[in-house]
């Protein structure tokens, strides 16, 4: 151990130095202190080995957790990224619980729960008759838990547009997504005019991009990584998907209008009376199928006894819609 003397000179060298972080590291009665470095050359599996050994819990797995100084959280540290973060957090002390699997107080009774209650000693004699509480599901601990894609650019980006973003973090997994070309209508002075575009033709099952659910079949694209795809070949926009597969970022028009349109601010709110009428008017205008002709149809039959001056007013009713779903489909 050495005289108090020699113990006071090794703290005071690992607190001058700016290099190395001091951790402390308990597992059930039996606590070890040790020293890693900050500049984060220490890799997770060789933080994990370190502590297997201090402990001797070789062939026993278990759980690492620290405790975060913020907000005295225990969180978790089963990959790299975690691990970089403890470090990054530690003030000046590392605090790490080392439990094994299938013990720790997260596994038992569930994470994000608080302690049981105690019960009060008579109310357990004299019982209340409620039933017994039901065993509560054990949920493990993830062991990687990583953001895959996310929908950035929300004020910067048209409401009838998105842009989504794909990590792959470093995996060999690929996007998971096809591209074909195509014909997209684009509105201009001249009117509505026909314009090649790029869409999403097939996205494979179990795939990055299914599994996100941001994307679909048929979905244009606009841009990639902020360049826009207008003009470009198919060829083009693949090899500019591929350069940028470790972090892409693409900005595509949803062939389902529906999950985009949010309520304007300081106008009337998407559940409004006044949003639902006008919900309901472009919904019947934008079908156009033969449910419309069974309607129409229907509303000429049950009006065909009246006078034919007031069945033509039925039919210049019913016009207009036709042609309102037409632009509409057309992107009006």
């Amino acid at each position: 151990m050495g005289s108090p003397q020699q113990q006071k000179r090794v703290v005071k060298n690992r607190m001058t130095d700016n290099n190395l972080i001091e951790v402390k590291s308990k597992f059930d009665a039996e606590f070890r202190r040790f020293a890693i470095d900050k500049d984060g050359n220490y890799q997770f599996e060789d933080f994990h080995e370190l502590v297997e050994k201090l402990h001797q819990l070789h062939r026993i797995p278990f759980v690492i957790t620290y405790t975060d100084p913020a907000h005295g959280d225990l969180l978790p540290i089963n990959n790299k990224d975690n691990y970089l973060k403890a470090v990054s957090t530690a003030r000046p002390l590392l605090r790490l619980q080392v439990q094994r699997k299938g013990e720790s107080y997260g596994e038992v009774n569930g994470y994000g729960s608080g302690p049981m209650k105690r019960k009060n000693p008579i109310s357990k004699l004299i019982g209340t008759g409620e039933a017994s509480p039901k065993p509560r599901l054990r949920i493990g601990m993830p062991e990687e838990f990583r953001r895959v894609s996310a929908i950035i650019d929300v004020d910067i980006v048209p409401e009838t547009h998105r842009r989504v973003k794909l990590m792959k973090n470093g995996s060999d997994k690929p996007l998971g997504f096809y591209i074909r070309d195509g014909t997209s209508f684009r509105v201009t002075t001249s009117g509505v005019e026909k314009v090649p575009g790029i869409f999403i033709s097939r996205l494979v099952p179990g795939g990055l991009a299914e599994s996100t659910g941001l994307l679909a079949v048929n979905d244009e694209v606009l841009e990639v990584n902020g360049i826009e795809v207008m003009g470009k070949t198919l060829d083009q926009v693949t090899d500019m998907m591929v350069a940028n597969s470790a972090n892409l970022i693409i900005t595509v028009k949803p062939v389902n209008q529906r999950m985009t349109l949010a309520p304007q601010r300081g106008g009337y709110g998407r559940h409004s009376q006044l949003s639902n009428k006008s919900q309901q008017s472009q919904q019947s205008g934008k079908s156009y199928d033969s449910d419309d002709e069974d309607d129409v149809q229907e509303l000429l039959s049950a009006d065909y006894d009246k006078p034919l001056e007031d069945r033509n007013k039925s039919k210049r009713k019913y016009q207009p819609l036709r042609r309102y779903s037409l632009a509409y489909w057309l992107g009006f």
